[in-house]
């Protein structure tokens, strides 16, 4: 184990400036948004605020599918704006939230959430590309997982400050606590994160972009021009359309599943979020050990896998600490290796590919996962928690099958090709490519 540590320590040492401050914004808007992710839905059902779960889960489609319908347009504008200004308009979404908490009526709920989605996606989109350009091959894999690894640990202090939060609050004021506590608390709460979140602007304002983005006519790239790997992009989306598709069913509401099916408390739901988060940190960090010793592509099927038992076990579970063990489980195995799938993506496209294809992939994960949520919404709002939970694991078990029949051979032919472009260049002409393009 002391190996991988000093690996860890000897890349981050090397990281770059832009890199680093990345890293910063990663930690401040990692903390903002375990906050938010614990108590925000559960705001929304408390007695005083009044909303169902079906509507939850129409409040989740109707981010979704903004993050899904932008992302191509927002990987696009990306690749003509330069990451920087893409990673700025992604934080600005944050003014958005102080409308989901204050102005409670369903159908501004529902436009704060799709415009939040949009703007945010932005950012989202450009991350990938941007830790891609800001690191050397030796150290990817580990930036990935580093800056992967640091958002979970913020989710995990996050999480339990979200937990405990509205609690202390109500009862410092002397409001009514518990799992009906008064709505104050978790408003304040809520703005304490919108505010760690923005805070992220502070260390992106300054990076300093090595170089300008290419200037690319809008038309060409609403063309897709700048497409050159398809066939590699459409393998990685058939995929994640399905992962999305089943994930829509349970992962939104697992929150307020907890509530509703085990009467769990929000210092329950947050120390159990904050409990994921730790075993996917420690998870995280062995993923590039494990992606060394077997592969991406094998290290990511295997964890997926291993994953899909805790999902039926999560619901089938007689008690809360049993549900609880295997949600843990389950979130630590589904989402370890994603920082490698992630690695394997930009590395199996071409530069001026990538944040198009992140968005390409960010829209087919979230337009499935936003149709199903409501779908979701309907079921536990009548009490159903065995279906969703069905069709999470059977559909996980098809994407993960079909990810692992259609990258199984990428790595090898990767560094083929890689080995034969290096043996053919010539001293005279001094080719240089930025990233060999590998079409699988």
């Amino acid at each position: 184990m002391v190996s991988p540590v000093r690996n860890y320590i000897r890349n981050m040492g090397m990281l770059s400036r832009n890199a680093k401050l990345f890293l910063v914004a990663t930690i401040l808007a990692g903390l903002g948004s375990g906050i938010w992710g614990v108590i925000f839905y559960l705001y929304l059902n408390l007695r005083e605020v009044g909303f169902e779960l079906n509507f939850i889960g129409n409040m989740f489609t109707a981010n979704g599918l903004a993050v899904g319908l932008i992302a191509l347009p927002a990987g696009l504008l990306c690749e003509r704006i330069g990451h920087k200004k893409a990673l700025i308009v992604g934080v600005m979404a944050n003014l958005i939230n102080p409308v989901q908490i204050l102005v409670l009526q369903p159908s501004i709920l529902l436009l704060a959430s799709l415009t939040s989605g949009l703007i945010g996606t932005v950012g989202w989109v450009a991350q990938a590309p941007f830790m891609m350009e800001n690191s050397r091959q030796e150290e990817r894999t580990y930036l990935f997982s580093f800056g992967w690894t640091l958002m979970i640990i913020m989710a995990v202090i996050g999480s339990s400050l979200g937990g405990v939060l509205p609690d202390i609050i109500n009862g410092f004021t002397g409001l009514p606590t518990g799992t009906d506590g008064s709505a104050f608390g978790y408003r304040i709460s809520l703005a304490i994160s919108v505010a760690l979140s923005f805070a992220a602007i502070l260390p992106i304002l300054l990076i300093r972009e090595n170089k300008k983005p290419k200037k690319q006519r809008m038309l060409d790239l609403l063309s897709l021009r700048n497409v050159k790997s398809s066939r590699t992009i459409i393998k990685f989306m058939i995929p994640a359309a399905i992962i999305g598709f089943g994930a829509g069913f349970v992962v939104p509401l697992f929150n307020v599943f907890f509530k509703k099916r085990f009467l769990a408390t929000a210092e329950q739901v947050g120390l159990m979020s904050a409990l994921s988060n730790v075993t996917l940190g420690i998870g995280t960090l062995v993923a590039p050990a494990l992606s060394k010793r077997l592969g991406k592509v094998k290290s990511v099927a295997l964890c997926e896998y291993l994953s899909m038992p805790f999902i039926m076990f999560t619901t089938l579970s007689p008690s809360l600490s049993l549900a609880a063990a295997s949600y843990i489980t389950r979130t630590a195995l589904m989402n370890m290796a994603g920082p490698i799938g992630t690695t394997l993506q930009m590395e199996l496209v071409t530069e001026t590919e990538r944040a198009t294809t992140n968005g390409l992939m960010i829209m087919a994960d979230n337009i499935p996962r936003a149709v199903t949520a409501s779908v979701s919404g309907v079921m536990m709002t009548g009490s159903d928690f065995l279906t969703p939970f069905l069709f999470t694991t059977v559909t996980y078990f098809i994407a993960s099958s079909l990810y692992f029949t259609f990258f199984r051979k990428a790595e090898a032919q990767a560094a083929k090709a890689s080995a034969e472009k290096a043996s053919q260049r010539r001293p005279l002409y001094r080719q240089r490519s930025s990233f060999p393009h590998q079409s699988s």
